[in-house]
């Protein structure tokens, strides 16, 4: 996978209809549990494929904006961070929803680095993640 995969759909629809598709199942899989509060638990499966994973934050619609954001992985993949943002948009024959989707790259091509940490009796260092 690259580093980064990012697509945007412009839908005929509102904010409300697009993300009861997107937490629905039907379009993320044939079958999508999700837990919609940031840890919890997300299920994907469609046929005898299954992606598990965990919600990391989540704004139901509101306004003209929504956003859900979560990782996932089969088996033994790396997990990938999926970011869904639904926003109203003004088009020329009234209003439209963009839906834009970013998946990027999985935590195994992140390195785990030594960040200074001060504390009682000076400076310890301890893990940090940062991109490659």
């Amino acid at each position: 996978m690259s580093d980064r995969i990012e697509r945007e759909l412009e839908l005929e629809a509102s904010i409300d209809a697009v993300w009861s598709a997107v937490i629905s199942d039907g379009w993320l899989a044939e079958e999508v549990d999700l837990d919609l509060w940031p840890g919890g638990d997300a299920r994907f499966r469609s046929g005898e494929s299954e992606k598990i994973g965990w919600i990391e934050d989540v704004c139901p619609p509101a306004g003209d904006l929504a956003r859900l954001t979560f990782w996932w992985a089969a088996d033994d993949e790396p997990a990938t961070r999926v970011e869904l943002t639904i926003e109203d948009i003004a088009v020329d024959a009234g209003r439209s929803t963009r839906l834009r989707v970013v998946e990027t790259r999985p935590l195994d091509l992140l390195d785990l680095v030594g960040t200074p940490l001060p504390g009682p009796g000076g400076v310890t260092y301890g893990p940090a993640l940062v991109a490659a």
